[in-house]
């Protein structure tokens, strides 16, 4: 099922500015588009006296408008409400009428639903007070939403004509578009995709990094994966020391088999950037289209995008949406622990098992400084390295040596093939892993830096739940995607590491007769 929205519903899509020393809400298919406020505007005949001057834009002149007395009325004069220093001016249109308004910034934009909004009773019957006959609150904002048409049917308003009104259109692009930055690049995205944007906030950190997943970030009470945009466009990676930023979530269609209990037509992942610099609508003369074959990172793009701050890389909804690695990446959602255990016995009581059962001992250890988990019903014994180890030629299948535990002789495995270059082949212990199997107890070895401790903790399944998926065996995840957590005392996320399974897919087991070991 596609998760890009159909023609019209972005309507509830608002764009958020601040405006007189508030948050403002306009419908994104009201804002055409957003520029630098210039040091003077060209003078302009008006009876309103909030009516500013005008702005030549393309050959357009379009009336600017001081909102900030029609906002706050007499809260303005008492100094109720201090205003900053406008830096954007925000040109709307409505029907044939096109104007601007002058704002103090960009606050990025966010979905509202009849549960955000509350409407307003004014007891007065100016017409100023059309202007703002609605508030809303969702997560960090709360403000006023905007009428567009209440601005243009302002007493004694001006507006100029839209060139949809006039016979020589010019045609649009079909869709309000959000511009913005990372790391100098500019690059602009179709609201049809966007489910919102999110201020500049710390990030959370992953239960392990892919390419793509390099952090986690707080949105509608679940923490969802954050993308990194270079990498996701093929432009090399962002620094890896970076642990802020600000967020659009955009919605990906589901992967072929969604987790079962998966409710929504779409998944969402937030794609980290700097700043939203700009959104509105453009004409389809702003637009150059890329010659995609022959231009390295333009496989998501569809062109160049002509702005008032530059040009800037216009990319594809429809792709953003279907590219395979965000779909797996959609459905994942991390909720904390206590909301994860509350489920869970919700869950056993239905069943009649007991609640105690959702809890199980993972062993915590660290590789080259960062820390997984096993179950540890796994787990055998630790050994110190120090124990006599037979080495053996680097193979395929990743035995790296032999040596003896408990009366068995046991293969030491590279956990290097496990967790790639991160591992290490050197560690002071030694973790013995055991799976029963129907020829006996198979066991294997893995070395590892450091030990931490034991900790009775509910398995996490961020891909979502399967039927082979158990705390005594985690089940196998789609490629690319990390496998299932469980959140330490530290509030951070710790992978958990199915040794024994990887063991089993390691060895040849039906070349190699060494009687320990795993399988199942």
């Amino acid at each position: 099922m596609t998760a890009v929205l159909q023609p019209g519903t972005h309507d509830m899509l608002f764009g958020l500015i601040r405006l007189a020393g508030l948050c403002a809400a306009l419908p994104v298919g009201a804002i055409r588009e957003v520029v630098p406020c210039p040091a003077r505007l060209e003078p302009f005949p008006a009876a309103r006296a909030d009516v500013l001057g005008a702005l030549e834009l393309r050959g357009e002149v379009i009336p600017v408008i001081d909102l900030s007395c029609a906002l706050n009325g007499t809260a303005a004069e008492r100094g109720a409400v201090q205003a900053q220093d406008p830096s954007i001016i925000v040109i709307l249109s409505h029907e044939q009428h096109v104007f601007a308004v002058q704002a103090d910034g960009i606050v990025g934009v966010m979905p509202l639903t009849t549960r955000e909004i509350s409407p307003l009773n004014h007891t007065g019957t100016q017409t100023e007070c059309r202007l703002f006959s609605r508030t809303f609150r969702v997560e960090t904002h709360n403000g006023v939403v905007l009428d567009p048409a209440a601005i243009a049917e302002l007493p004694g308003m001006v507006t100029a004509t839209g060139r949809s009104a006039r016979k020589d259109d010019a045609r649009q692009i079909d869709e309000p578009i959000l511009v913005f930055t990372i790391a100098g690049l500019r690059l602009a995205l179709p609201a049809s995709c966007v489910d919102a944007s999110l201020p500049r906030a710390d990030l959370l950190p992953t239960p392990t990094e892919t390419d793509l997943w390099i952090a986690q970030r707080e949105y509608k009470g679940a923490e969802i994966p954050v993308i990194d945009t270079f990498r996701l466009l093929g432009h090399g990676t962002l620094p890896a020391a970076r642990r802020s930023g600000a967020s659009i979530v955009v919605r990906t269609q589901l992967p072929a088999s969604p987790p079962s209990e998966w409710a929504e037509p779409f998944g969402l992942v937030a794609l980290l950037i700097d700043s939203v610099d700009d959104i509105g609508r453009f004409a389809a003369r702003c637009f150059a289209p890329l010659l995609q074959d022959a231009i390295t990172g333009a496989g998501l793009a569809r062109g160049l995008l002509d702005t008032a701050e530059g040009a800037c890389l216009l990319l594809d909804a429809e792709k953003i949406a279907a590219h395979e690695g965000l779909r797996n990446l959609g459905v994942i959602r991390n909720q904390p622990e206590t909301a994860t255990i509350a489920a869970t016995a919700r869950r056993a009581a239905g069943d009649g098992v007991a609640t105690q059962a959702a809890e199980k001992p993972f062993l915590v250890f660290s590789v080259a400084g960062q820390r997984f988990s096993t179950p540890l019903e796994m787990v055998e014994e630790i050994l110190l390295a120090e124990t006599a180890i037979l080495p053996m030629p680097p193979g395929e299948n990743g035995m790296i040596g032999l040596f003896t535990s408990r009366g068995h002789c046991v293969p030491l495995l590279d956990l290097t093939h496990v967790l790639g270059d991160v591992a290490t082949r050197n560690g002071p212990y030694i973790i013995v892993t055991r799976s029963d199997h129907p020829q006996g107890l198979r066991r294997a070895g893995y070395r590892v830096d450091a030990l931490h401790s034991v900790d009775r903790k509910v398995l996490q399944d961020v891909a979502g739940k399967t039927e082979t998926g158990t705390a005594d065996r985690p089940r196998t995840t789609p490629p690319g995607l990390p496998g299932p957590t469980i959140r330490l005392n530290d509030g951070h996320a710790c992978t958990v590491l199915d040794l024994a399974g990887a063991a089993e897919r390691l060895l040849n087991l039906a070349a190699i007769e060494v009687p320990q070991p795993m399988a199942q």
